[in-house]
């Protein structure tokens, strides 16, 4: 049986309250977040790799086009102690440092455990002292400082290192790496989570287009990427509606708020803002290091840390490249243009870059070269 629903009455309501007309899209995404056996694998017990096996390109871990943490599992006799204290334990690795470039050359391939779980919780196993038999059970162990200091991260060379290591989150880190990676880990940046209203996406939506989907934060424009303007709740309560606790932001400023941690934001996403920010830019006034913080991809930040240190000049973000026509090639992420240096995360843009003359380098790249 056929059904007709009438909605001009609904539809003259809209119209009415001098609401826009949506054109709502249900198309999947490119590269949806379609959760396969791999991904179900890695946020769970792991996948046990080599070292051979995973992707340190970027200077990263990958493995599959997901971004993984490496630890080996087994503690032998040692286990209890480190439940007791996970100081004893053995180390996670989040970077290609050089203890597993050492490991490498030694020709030792100890099997490694791959995972993307958040927790900061693994699962560890050993032989029991006194029974003799294998034990297993979940420890919090500790980052590499090795990794820190080889991506630099949070200016980990530079700052603070124990506070750093104190306070290192897994889920901070993989979100400020999200746009090295096509695969996102458990969720990306405006996914619902079910904390929300039910009533959240008509006011979400309402208060968006009363700000004109412009970002109160860094003053994008998004009118024609909607998608990209979040409602941010600034106290963190996703059920406290009120007005004066909501905040329109764009995905980059929204993750960098207080306690957004597992928002990621893909590289295209990312790309896109911050070309449409240059694009838009009225504002002539000279920019200095905090304001690059905000503006760059959290992935550069080692590098910016690093820059700032060795008192280099402030560098433009988002610099697009145009072939002669005037079309956009490619998008460093940092460029010095005088000098014709920058820095991209993509590979595609690194080579076109080179192509015309710059000296593009990745962002592990440029934490040697600098």
């Amino acid at each position: 049986m056929r059904l007709t629903v009438d909605l001009s009455a609904l539809h003259a309501a809209v119209r009415k309250m001098g609401a826009e007309n949506l054109r709502l899209d249900f198309s999947l995404e490119k590269n949806s977040d379609v959760l396969d056996q791999i991904d179900i694998a890695l946020s769970g017990e792991g996948i046990e790799v080599e070292l051979k096996d995973v992707n340190i390109k970027s200077g990263l871990l990958s493995y599959r086009g997901r971004q993984v943490l490496l630890y080996i599992q087994d503690h032998g006799k040692r286990i209890h102690s480190v439940f007791e204290d996970p100081e004893k334990g053995n180390r996670y690795h989040i970077a290609n440092c050089r203890k597993l470039v050492e490991m490498r050359e030694r020709g030792r391939f100890e099997r490694y455990v791959a995972t993307n779980v958040l927790t900061g919780s693994f699962l560890i196993s050993g032989m029991d002292y006194y029974t003799g038999k294998e034990f297993k059970g979940e420890a919090a162990l500790k980052v590499c400082k090795y990794c820190l200091g080889h991506l630099n991260y949070q200016g980990y060379r530079q700052g603070s290192r124990s506070l750093i290591f104190s306070q290192f989150s897994i889920d901070d880190f993989f979100a400020a790496y999200s746009s090295f990676f096509p695969y996102m880990p458990r969720r990306k940046a405006g996914d619902k989570d079910g904390a929300y209203t039910d009533d959240w996406p008509i006011i979400s939506g309402q208060y968006k287009a009363d700000q004109g989907f412009k970002c109160e934060l860094c003053g994008v424009d998004l009118s024609s990427e909607k998608k990209l303007l979040h409602t941010h709740h600034k106290n963190g309560v996703k059920t406290d509606n009120q007005r004066s606790n909501f905040q329109a932001l764009c995905v980059d400023c929204h993750r960098k708020q207080p306690a957004h941690e597992r928002m990621f934001v893909r590289h295209e996403d990312m790309q896109l803002i911050t070309r449409l920010r240059r694009e838009q830019n009225h504002d002539r006034r000279r920019l200095n290091w905090d304001d690059i913080f905000e503006l760059a991809d959290t992935g550069v930040h080692g590098v910016l840390h690093l820059c700032r240190a060795k008192n280099m000049s402030v560098p433009v973000v988002g610099h697009a490249i145009k072939a002669p026509g005037g079309s956009v090639v490619a998008q460093l992420e940092l460029a010095w243009p005088l000098k014709k240096i920058g820095v991209a995360i993509a590979d595609k843009d690194l080579d076109v870059a080179r192509q015309q003359g710059w000296q593009a380098w990745s962002m592990i790249d440029a934490l040697e070269q600098f």
